[in-house]
């Protein structure tokens, strides 16, 4: 299937998840990727907040669990402007303040800024992926964009609600390919 097709296809099935059954996948993936990968070498992780309305995976769950129990990692995030559809990165520390922007999602507005080139991994959102690493998002090429401005070597985690489907079938020059994907029964690699 296309990339359209399958965006529209696994937004509604994301759409009909309810909460309780979201917050158990949450707490799942959240212990998953704690469990499969050695944080000790890691100094920035930057990470999607979720878009809880969209029903995205909660990743408070390891954002808090980060600061608990990895104190050496930075938590990243991003904020989105959407004339370029490019992504600037901030760091998350206590005294950040999080506000939804105009299209509800989720944004740091009095953090300061924090290099591409220093981050060591990131958590990626998106809707649906396939077996070859490839991953459907919404749709505007933000992260596409973002991981093009990362280091080579960047290690890029998809967090799936969803098994990997077979392939997709529109990928095209920019889209960047996942390492690896965390889900509630298996890590794809």
């Amino acid at each position: 299937m296309k990339k359209e097709q399958l965006r529209k296809q696994f937004l509604e099935k994301r759409k009909n998840l309810n909460q309780k059954f979201l917050q158990e996948q949450s707490l799942t993936i959240s212990h998953n990727f704690f469990n499969c990968f050695d944080l000790r070498q890691m100094k920035a992780i930057h990470i999607f907040l979720p878009i809880l309305k969209q029903n995205e995976i909660n990743t408070w769950l390891i954002i808090n669990e980060m600061r608990q129990n990895h104190p050496h990692i930075t938590p990243i995030v991003s904020k989105s402007n959407f004339q370029t559809y490019s992504m600037e990165s901030y760091v998350l520390d206590n005294e950040t303040k999080i506000k939804k922007n105009q299209r509800g999602i989720p944004e740091p507005i009095n953090a300061k800024g924090y290099p591409n080139e220093m981050i060591d991994m990131i958590l990626l959102p998106l809707l649906c992926f396939d077996k070859l690493g490839f991953r459907v998002g919404y749709g505007k090429g933000f992260y596409d964009r973002f991981l093009s401005k990362c280091r080579k070597d960047v290690i890029k985690i998809g967090l799936s609600l969803f098994e990997p489907i077979d392939k997709i079938e529109n990928i095209n020059i920019y889209d960047m390919k996942m390492d690896f994907c965390v889900m509630t029964e298996w890590v794809w690699h």
